[in-house]
């Protein structure tokens, strides 16, 4: 597993700040879909994704999208014993890390040596976790 894709990353796809990050963000999707690149995101993102862009774009939209990325050969990974156990060590050490945020954080010490693909700056207080961004992955 390359990395562990961030939240942020899905709504910097379906709405880009700018050309730059459309242009990479879809190449990112493309090299997935074409088995180039492996990549994941934890099950606590779709609850995210749910509880934020739901409200914009309503809950059938937010399946639609879920089931669009799991079909381009992005998984889903769900929230293990293992990740639990180093999330609550990242929330404790880290105590201005959202929960949801210490999840998927734990889940790309786990599985993707620390590498998550977000622009969310806080995500550098957390040791051994790389962000990735506007970056070839």
């Amino acid at each position: 597993m390359r990395a562990i894709l961030d939240t942020r990353f899905y709504f910097s796809y379906y709405n880009p700040e700018d050309e730059e990050v459309a242009a990479w963000s879809k190449r990112l999707i493309q090299a997935v879909s074409r088995a180039e690149l492996e990549v994941a995101s934890s099950t606590i993102t779709v609850t995210e994704l749910y509880s934020t862009m739901g409200r914009i774009v309503g809950k059938d939209t937010v399946n639609t999208r879920v089931m669009s990325f799991k079909s381009s050969n992005i998984a889903f990974i769900p929230v293990t014993e293992e990740i639990a156990h180093a999330a609550g060590r990242i929330a404790l050490s880290t105590p201005r890390i959202p929960i949801a945020d210490a999840i998927i954080a734990a889940t790309a010490l786990v599985h993707a040596g620390g590498a998550v693909v977000t622009d969310d700056e806080h995500f550098d207080l957390i040791n051994g976790v790389k962000r990735e961004w506007l970056k070839k992955i």
